[in-house]
């Protein structure tokens, strides 16, 4: 553990190489310290620095894309919490505009780590590292490289596709359609899948490996429509016996989970004690302090009796004017002179559950597709769904297990309710009037001052 820690603190020092290949999207102080580019790719340890400094610098900050931010304004847009103050009334209206606050962030984040990835592929394929060392770590950098991609597609739709550290050319690169993106995810993410290692890097899941891989195809795969492939790269993952799904819901976001595919840690030390940032943003300060986050009204109403994920994943607190549950996923807010317990958890495994549930529901194998929701509401404490329930009420009820099993990580229930077009149906019981063009996230404004030819995403 000290080593790993050691070594992701050094990678920032390396991170001075990245940083260079995104200046149009996002401003960025780079370290006192630098490693020039023809240094950092010299020797194996150093090549490993800098795809340690891109997972560092998704989660060095608090309320950036990779350290909450995403997660908790996609489910305030949707239907799983929202702020109990003002402060993003926009999202929870669907009154987003191209100059709405933190819209730029969505964009301008993800292909800051883009570029770090492109700098890394280019870097490792251009060195004199051995055949192994470059296999592997080209495929981290390309994982992380679909993985926001992933995120950028769904969010935005129409999007610059850049594969390439070419400063001056990414500046101006107009847009190209999801299908286009999504042709490249799949074909990037088989090329990672084959080069990567299927043992992780160390003694934690701090870094991607085969099966991480494969658990984000199977999510593209699925959004995709292609279920064939969808439920055999989810099969990949939840046939290795080295995941489990956590019989104790309070187990399942320790840095020692077994659930998990892929966590990061975070690695800022500005403020002491942090465990994740989304712990330190949704935990109230003490045992009696009120919540900053509600889970909306409807969604409460979906829990069933006896399910735990009510009781061990979301805190009750009682204010005047009445009782609320605040997430609760992550339990610590700072722990100041103790161990860190907690990572962020980015890929776990009851995801891959439900990927090939509706995956096989797609392909009519219904009664394998209710053995996989069933593992996951045995789980929960509930009653097992029979197998002959009728193909709707099972889409309903896969509907219903993701958004209650992935309440508030990283959009899923927005993604999903927008995929299935079923965002209209159910976000207008919450929210109202809730209509088609709600479901369109626009690219802000100063990004398409930044290229201009970029176009907006309802053109």
């Amino acid at each position: 553990m000290k080593l790993i820690k050691s070594t992701i603190y050094s990678s920032i020092i390396s991170l001075s190489l990245l940083l260079s290949s995104c200046e149009s999207f996002l401003d960025i102080d780079p370290p006192k310290d630098q490693v020039s580019a023809e240094n950092a790719f010299q020797d194996a340890k150093s090549a490993e620095a800098t795809i340690l400094g891109v997972y560092s610098n998704m989660n060095n900050f608090n309320n950036q894309f990779g350290s909450g931010l995403l997660a908790m304004l996609m489910s305030i847009t949707a239907d799983d919490y929202y702020s109990a103050f003002t402060s993003y009334d926009a999202y929870k209206l669907n009154n987003i505009t191209p100059n709405t606050d933190y819209l730029d962030r969505l964009w301008s984040q993800p292909y800051s780590t883009i570029g770090h990835c492109n700098k890394v592929i280019e870097g490792v394929e251009n060195s004199s590292l051995s055949a192994e060392i470059k296999k592997q770590i080209s495929a981290e950098a390309r994982f992380t490289r679909c993985f926001h991609y992933f995120y950028l597609v769904n969010l935005f739709q129409k999007i610059p596709l850049v594969t390439n550290s070419d400063v001056s050319s990414s500046n101006t690169q107009g847009q190209v359609d999801a299908e286009e993106v999504y042709n490249f995810l799949v074909q990037d993410l088989k090329q990672a899948e084959a080069d990567i290692d299927d043992d992780y890097q160390g003694t934690e899941r701090v870094r991607p490996n085969k099966k991480a891989v494969s658990a984000l195809l199977a999510r593209v795969y699925l959004y995709k429509g292609d279920f064939e492939n969808a439920e055999i790269s989810a099969s990949k993952v939840i046939e290795d016996t080295r995941y489990q799904l956590m019989n104790n819901l309070n187990d399942v976001f320790l840095k020692t989970s077994k659930e998990a595919l892929w966590q990061i840690q975070t690695v800022n030390t500005s403020t002491a004690g942090v465990n994740t940032w989304e712990g330190f943003s949704m935990v109230p300060v003490n045992a009696t302090a009120r919540g900053y986050y509600n889970v909306f009204q409807k969604t409460m109403d979906s829990f069933e009796a006896g399910d735990k994920r009510k009781t061990d994943w979301l805190k009750p607190y009682t204010i005047t004017s009445g009782t609320f549950y605040t997430p609760y996923k992550y339990k610590i807010r700072t722990s100041i002179g103790s161990p860190v317990m907690e990572y962020n958890m980015v890929l776990r495994l009851a995801e891959q559950y439900l990927i090939r549930a509706e995956a096989r529901l797609k392909l009519n194998k219904n009664k394998l597709a209710v053995d996989d929701v069933n593992a996951i509401r045995k789980r929960a404490g509930l009653i097992l769904l029979p197998e002959t329930i009728a193909a709707n009420d099972l889409a309903i009820a896969i509907e219903k297990e993701k958004h209650l099993e992935l309440l508030g990580e990283w959009g899923h229930r927005w993604f999903d309710l927008n995929r299935t077009n079923r965002a209209v149906a159910v976000l207008s019981q919450t929210k109202g009037n809730f209509t088609q063009e709600d479901t369109r996230i626009p690219i802000a404004q100063s990004i398409l001052l930044s290229n201009t030819n970029l176009k907006q995403n309802d053109q």
